[in-house]
């Protein structure tokens, strides 16, 4: 078993439990920081910023025969426009794509959630989904909700739960319900 691996040695647990929940600002920026695709944008944004960093630092250090820097303000100006935009990306998108998402009315609505042997039941503004259990390749748990992956081809769809519309009392039977039947359980 791996660190972050809190998957329990026991037999498959039941439960049935139904939560609803209003969607607010901070659980859809909550939601972009834990897609698998946001993840990797954001870690190629940081390395875009390294690359452009390391390339200005050398056009300063850098001089050319006669003594002046390597990189002119020509040559300045673009590496500084991609560089905010990959900072764009590194810092902001989750905020602002949380605040764009939420924004919109639907997306305000309550969502119920329903937890069982059978699998995961998600209506909301989006319509109705339910996926098996043995879609689900693997699951998160952070200090603000439960994510459950499924896999989608190259992206993989999250089903969320807040932790806030579990009662504290339940949240230890919806981690170990989730954990006996997803490969893969994470704690963040």
């Amino acid at each position: 078993m791996t660190p972050d691996d809190h998957r329990l040695n026991t037999a498959s647990t039941t439960l049935a439990a139904a939560y609803d929940f209003a969607p607010t600002q901070s659980d859809y920026a909550d939601l972009l920081r834990s897609m698998p695709q946001m993840r990797m944008l954001k870690a190629l944004a940081w390395v875009m910023l390294a690359l452009l960093a390391v390339a200005v630092l050398m056009g300063f250090f850098l001089v050319t025969d006669d003594g002046q820097p390597a990189l002119d303000a020509p040559t300045l100006l673009p590496l500084i426009m991609v560089a905010a935009l990959a900072a764009l990306v590194a810092f902001g998108y989750a905020p602002f794509g949380g605040r764009a998402t939420w924004r919109k009315p639907a997306n305000r609505e309550p969502v119920h959630t329903v937890l069982d042997n059978e699998g995961f039941w998600h209506e909301g503004p989006s319509g109705s989904q339910f996926i098996t259990w043995s879609a689900a390749t693997r699951a998160l748990e952070t200090n603000e909700a439960y994510y459950v992956y499924v896999s989608n081809g190259l992206a993989s769809l999250v089903y969320w739960l807040p932790k806030r519309a579990v009662p504290l009392g339940d949240q230890v039977a919806v981690r170990t319900h989730i954990q006996a039947h997803v490969p893969r359980y994470q704690i963040r």
